[in-house]
Formats: C-alpha cells, sequence, structure tokens
C-alpha cells in the first residue's frame, strides 16, 4: 500500500488491520506501509493491508421485539434493544464467534493464509474473494430454535430454582481476585429481574417458565463479541437485561451467597454450611453449562463459567478428586481453543476492556490451575512456554468498566467495599508471579529426564525472595494483622495466602537442594513457618469465620505437607540454626494440627486425607512422648537421609516405619490391653 493512501477502514468503521496481525488474531498498530508488530517479527513483505467485501446494513434483517405470547417450542424472534448506544449488531461479520477457535503456526489454515498474502500483494486488495479464507468464521444462526426434551427439562431445572428478586438482591460470594467479576454481575442482576422478575414469583407456572427458557436459549445462540474495539457497556449490554443468556444465568447462580440466602426453601437439606455453595446450586450452574455448550459458541463469558464450576466442585468435592482434574481439563481446553495464552504482548500496546478482562481470566485460571499441580504433583495442563500473556494491568475496576463519576456503582464495591484502586488486580497479579515461579519449580521436580542442578535451585530462590520484596504493603503480612480489627477479612485472607504460597515455593526448593544434598537446610524452619500460619485459620475462626470453606484445601496444600516434614524433625532431630524450634515448639504445633485436622469433618472435601494424616501424626507425637528424655536429647544431630522420589509432595508412606498408618482403636479396645 503506497504510504500517501489513506488509512483503510473496516465496515464498521474502525482502521483495518494487516493480515498477519488479522490472522492471528493479535493487536494491529495500523502503522503504514509496515506495523510495527511485523518489523519485529520481521514479516515485512507479509504485511499487507485488505479491506473485506462491505455487508449492506440492508441485508440483515430487522427483528421484531420479544412477544411472551409467542410459541415456546419454536421461537425466533430476537430481544428488544431498549437503547443502541449499549449495545452492537451481533449479526455483523466481524463480530461473529470462532468456530474453529484459535489456530496456531502448525495448523493447517496457516498455509493458505500466507497464500492469500502473497496472492494480495500481487494483485492488490481487489484479489481477495468475496468468500475470503477465515477459517474462524462462525456460519450464520438458524431463525428457528427448538428445545429436545433434555434441554427442556434442564431449563425448567434451573429456572425453578432462580431466587425470588427480593431474596436476590444479596451480597456476592467472592473474593478480591473476583472483584473484576461482581462489579459487573451486580448489574447483570439488576437488568435481569427488571426484565423477567415476573417471571420468578411465588407460584411459577410450567409454560411462562418454558418461554422464558427458549427467550433464554435463543439469546445464547446469538453471536458473542469480544473483539478489541467494544465498549464495556456494550460487551454487558450482550449478556443482561433482555438479553440475558445461560452463561448469566450459570454466573449469577454460582455466585450468589447461598448459607445467607440459599436457593432452596429454608427447610431443604441442600442448605449448605457457612461459605459454602450447596449441592443444588452446582447442579444448577452444571445445567447451565450444559445449555451453553449447546446453544452458544466459546466465549469469555462460557469460559468464565466453566471456572467457576471447577471452582464449585473443589470447594464441595475436594481438590485431588477424578472430576476436579477433569474439569480443570475442560477450562484449559477451552481457555486455549479461544487462544487467551497468546494475547498481544506489544510495546505499543494501549490499554483494551476487553484484552485486560482476558488477561484477568486467563491468570485466574493459571493461578488455580498451578494450585492443583502443586496439590496433586501431576504435570501441568498449559506452560508459558507456549503463553505469550502478559500479566493485566493494575487498572481499577471503576477505570476498566468507565465508571469513574458512577456514585451509584462505588456503593456496591466488590467484597466487603474495598477500596477498588488499591486492590483491583494486585492479588491477581502477585499471585501470578508466584505461580510463574512455581511452574519452573514443577519442571525441576516432576520432570523424568533432565537434572537440576544446585546452582538453578539457588538462584530461583534468589528470584523468589526478589519477588515477595516488590510485593505492596498491602499484601505484605504482619504478625499484628490477625489482631488488628480495622482489616477487612478479604484482605486478611490474601495477606495470609500470599505468606503461604511464598513458604511453598520455598519448601519445594529446600526439598530439592536437600536431595542433591546442599547443606546447610531451611526445610525445616520453612515447614515451621508453613505450619504457623496455617493455624489461624481455625485458632481464629472468630475472625476468619467467612472463610470457613477455603480451610479443607488450605491445610492440604500448606499444612500437611510441612507437618510430614516436623514429624520427621520430631523422630530424628537435625542440625539447625532456629532457635524457636525446640522439641517443646515441634510437639506444640503439631499437636494444634491435629486438632485442626479433627475439626475438618470426614464427609468434608479432603476429609478422608486429613483423617489418614491426622492417624499419623498422633502415632508420631505418641512415639515421641513415651520416649524418655535422655533419649531424645542423645539423638545425634544429623542431616536427614531421606528416601526421596520424583514426587514434591510429601509422602506419609515415609512415617510408615512403625505400621502407624493402621485405624486408631477404639477407647475400649486400649484400655482392655
Amino acid at each position: 500500500m503506497p504510504l500517501s493512501s489513506p488509512l483503510l477502514r473496516r465496515p464498521n468503521g474502525r482502521l483495518q488491520a494487516c493480515e498477519p496481525c488479522r490472522k492471528r488474531k493479535v493487536a494491529c498498530d495500523h502503522t503504514h506501509p509496515i506495523c510495527n508488530r511485523c518489523k519485529k517479527r520481521r514479516q515485512t513483505d507479509d504485511c499487507v493491508y485488505v479491506v473485506p467485501p462491505s455487508v449492506s446494513s440492508s441485508s440483515i434483517p430487522r427483528r421484531p421485539p420479544i412477544s411472551p405470547a409467542r410459541s415456546a417450542s419454536s421461537f425466533s424472534s430476537r430481544p428488544a434493544v431498549t437503547d443502541a448506544s449499549e449495545t452492537i449488531d451481533t449479526r455483523s461479520p466481524d463480530s461473529r464467534q470462532m468456530a474453529s477457535g484459535y489456530l496456531g503456526f502448525t495448523s493447517f489454515s496457516a498455509v493458505y493464509e500466507e497464500t492469500q498474502i502473497s496472492l494480495s500483494k500481487l494483485q492488490g486488495s481487489q484479489a481477495t474473494p468475496p468468500d475470503s479464507l477465515d477459517w474462524a468464521r462462525e456460519t450464520s444462526m438458524p431463525d428457528q430454535l427448538t428445545l429436545c426434551a433434555r434441554s427442556r427439562d434442564a431449563c425448567l431445572f434451573v429456572l425453578h430454582h432462580v431466587p425470588e428478586p427480593p431474596r436476590a438482591k444479596v451480597r456476592l460470594r467472592g473474593s478480591l481476585c473476583h472483584a473484576w467479576f461482581s462489579y459487573f454481575l451486580d448489574r447483570a442482576i439488576t437488568s435481569f429481574y427488571e426484565a423477567f422478575g415476573h417471571y420468578f414469583g411465588p407460584r411459577r407456572s410450567e409454560k411462562s417458565l418454558e418461554e422464558l427458557a427458549v427467550i433464554l436459549s435463543r439469546n445464547t445462540s446469538l453471536p458473542f463479541s469480544d473483539e478489541d474495539g467494544i465498549t464495556p457497556a456494550q460487551w454487558i449490554a450482550q449478556f443482561s437485561g433482555t438479553r440475558t443468556r445461560w452463561e448469566t444465568i450459570g454466573l449469577l447462580l454460582g455466585s450468589w451467597d447461598f448459607s445467607t440466602n440459599p436457593i432452596a426453601t429454608k427447610n431443604s437439606t441442600a442448605r449448605e454450611e457457612y461459605g459454602r455453595p450447596s449441592e443444588l446450586a452446582k447442579k444448577c450452574v452444571d445445567f447451565c453449562v450444559d445449555l451453553c455448550h449447546e446453544f452458544s459458541t466459546a466465549n469469555s463469558m462460557l469460559l468464565f463459567l466453566s471456572y467457576k464450576r471447577l471452582i464449585m466442585e473443589t470447594v464441595l468435592h475436594g481438590d485431588m478428586s477424578r472430576k476436579s482434574w477433569l474439569l480443570l481439563g475442560e477450562v484449559v481446553a477451552l481457555m486455549t481453543f479461544l487462544g487467551y495464552h497468546v494475547l498481544p504482548n506489544l510495546p505499543s500496546y494501549q490499554p483494551c476492556f476487553t484484552i485486560e478482562i482476558k488477561r484477568r481470566i486467563y491468570y485466574q485460571i493459571y493461578n488455580t490451575h498451578m494450585t492443583l499441580v502443586s496439590l496433586t504433583g501431576r504435570p501441568p495442563l498449559i506452560s508459558q512456554s507456549y503463553s505469550t500473556t502478559p500479566l493485566p494491568l493494575d487498572i481499577s475496576n471503576y477505570s476498566l468498566f468507565g465508571d469513574e463519576e458512577d456514585t451509584r456503582t462505588k456503593e456496591i464495591i466488590d467484597i466487603g467495599a474495598m477500596r477498588d484502586k488499591e486492590y483491583s488486580v494486585a492479588c491477581i497479579c502477585a499471585r501470578a508471579r508466584l505461580s510463574l515461579l512455581r511452574e519452573e519449580i514443577m519442571h525441576f521436580a516432576l520432570s523424568t529426564n533432565r537434572r537440576v542442578s544446585i546452582d538453578e535451585l539457588l538462584n530461583v530462590k534468589a528470584r523468589e525472595s526478589r519477588i515477595i520484596e516488590g510485593f505492596p504493603a498491602f499484601l505484605k503480612y504482619e504478625d499484628s494483622d490477625l489482631s488488628n480489627r480495622s482489616h477487612e477479612v478479604s484482605v486478611l485472607y490474601w495477606k495470609l495466602l500470599m505468606r503461604l504460597e511464598h513458604l511453598l515455593n520455598l519448601f519445594f526448593i529446600e526439598r530439592l537442594l536437600l536431595k542433591l544434598g546442599h547443606a546447610p537446610s531451611e526445610l525445616v524452619s520453612v515447614s515451621f513457618d508453613m505450619i504457623t500460619y496455617t493455624l489461624p485459620f481455625w485458632t481464629h475462626q472468630d475472625t476468619l469465620r467467612p472463610l470457613r470453606g477455603d480451610c479443607e484445601w488450605l491445610i492440604m496444600a500448606f499444612g500437611v505437607a510441612a507437618g510430614g516434614i516436623l514429624c520427621q524433625e520430631l523422630l530424628k532431630p537435625t542440625l539447625h540454626n532456629d532457635l524457636k524450634i525446640t522439641r517443646s515448639s515441634l510437639i506444640q504445633k503439631l499437636s494444634l494440627l491435629v486438632g485442626f485436622l479433627e475439626w475438618i469433618k470426614p464427609t468434608a472435601p479432603n476429609g478422608e486425607l486429613c483423617s489418614k494424616c491426622k492417624i499419623i501424626i498422633k502415632h508420631v507425637l505418641d512415639q515421641s512422648l513415651n520416649l524418655p528424655a535422655s533419649e531424645y536429647g542423645s539423638t545425634p544431630s544429623a542431616v536427614l537421609d531421606w528416601d526421596f522420589t520424583t514426587q514434591v509432595d510429601f509422602d506419609f508412606d515415609l512415617l510408615d516405619t512403625f505400621g502407624w498408618a493402621r485405624p486408631e482403636s477404639s477407647f475400649s479396645q486400649q484400655t482392655n490391653v
């Protein structure tokens, strides 16, 4: 294209991206004649600008507004639009969803895309045929939509359990990293009940709910745009009000605080203890995901709904279950299908609403993924070796959603009336930095064909310390924080969590160093600190009561593995310089850990594993306390000769020397001996 030529624009008015950037779904800076990205990638010969054929607006049929009287089994109407400035034409060719998903360099389409670019250079912009090769375009949606019996039953089950409007205006469940999500979800609740609240009275007829089910299913079948140029108001308008989709319903059902306002009746057994969603809510979310897969293509809302379902599964049934790992695989597969792992990372990047949303979703999933990897010792399902997505920018939700002057929104700030500009995305980024480093550690620990050196591990350890030093002050835990009543519970939780995540990285590093014979070892000190910062979730329940639902995974992730190391130290003391670690302090910490493990119900998530660990630790305490003090003091100090395996997680089989893993005998059996 000549340098003097005017900038080309697409039919929707936005600047046309060059062909390499457009085909690879990355941001283009529109520089002529060659964009900066192509210059960096040395693709100057391929950088051409081609305008696709325009589509006449008159060719797009206008549809009448929703009429509740229409047939529920065959519905073709499109929801009415009340404010055109806040919506987009979802039938526009530029906003159709990807049918084939993200296609990388080795895909079959790459060769044909390169051929098309060469043809465009030879013959000019007119060389692009009307039906250009765009493997990601979705075909047009059918006008008629019919619910099969299975889908109808799923729709009605979900709609029967949507709360009545007065009961739905409650606090949304979530943590600081979900603040951006709760920010717009509150709007979705309000607009949903404004549009469809009359369907959810005390008595709900099957006919009216079936009509609503078809409306929601039809909305879900409409294309969903996550394009870079979309505004926050346009993005939200796609899944709220009269355009509410099953993705929206699923996110609402998965986010209501069911402990204070359950979706079931008050006498229902579906109501769970404080801080935990109900099985009924999980079933509703499962149905919503199935309906989305049936009627919709992949989009950011479906991805986040799938992630929400994964979190509910881990909270209800444990982090190491087969179902949790399968759901994690589904979430990662959908995320890579959408290409969220290869979002642009350009020096000239200007903040973009949809890209920032995608970055936040990507790193929330990545953080949870690395947590489950470290808990289970299973190989990672996604690696940064194949990712270019940078961390999200620290932009407040007010700025991101364009509501800096919206006083109404400021009244419903995120979780616990937090100061949004301070906590907006810092929690996601802080944990992501630790997770990125943990991926390297997992590569050292779980790799079967690579030996790590001491120097590599010491380098990772030094980088870990620098990451922690760079954390903002409000994420650094101080010992006085637990007694400081001015702290919000969510902030206190994230302070403790960041300290524990840091210690867990050190725990893995120290275990690997000890395996290579590096001395002196800080493994015992790190383990002691891990238990110290895990116990407050049990000993300070008055302060941390809203976090009751997190206790099972916290003790399994941080307390149990560290407790195994302290058991080893108690049985065979080693040489260390940490004055706070004495036989008395070890017994105190392990005794409290036993109390924490006993507090976890056997029927709770990870309850069976907690029970087995408790038995082993109690037998270690019995063995240690029954030894004469002189015998303990005469034990030579030496580095433990542990039988390490390729697994980083603590293996309790190491302690089964005296049959301590046998079931505990009853009190009557003990007294009859």
